[in-house]
């Protein structure tokens, strides 16, 4: 063998040597990627358990309004007012006080 075809047969070799670094680093690489992924997935899965168990509560809450407000109109009609004369009455009474308190300060 010449020096000429050593000198080929190295450089074939330091590359082959270079290939597999560079595929080493390349799997190195796709495992921190899996690991990530494996990380994300539970992540997921805790925050899936975490909106089912929101959306649980919220459905009952839903369930509890739909109830009230139910029971409200029915104790509204039984009264024989509606709302809109209840908001009325409120806003009434809250100036009723709001006067009663100037007629003080001007007294004092």
């Amino acid at each position: 063998m010449t020096d000429g075809q050593r000198q080929q047969i190295m450089q074939i070799e330091e590359r082959d040597a270079d290939f597999d670094r560079q595929l080493d680093e390349i799997g190195e690489g796709i495992q921190d990627l899996a690991e990530i992924a494996a990380l994300q997935g539970e992540e997921v899965k805790r925050q899936s358990a975490m909106l089912d168990n929101v959306n649980n509560k919220m459905d009952k809450v839903t369930d509890r309004m739909t109830n009230v407000n139910s029971r409200m109109k029915e104790t509204l009609e039984e009264v024989g007012r509606s709302g809109d004369k209840l908001c009325v009455d409120i806003m009434c009474i809250c100036l009723a006080i709001g006067f009663g308190a100037v007629i003080y300060n001007f007294m004092k």
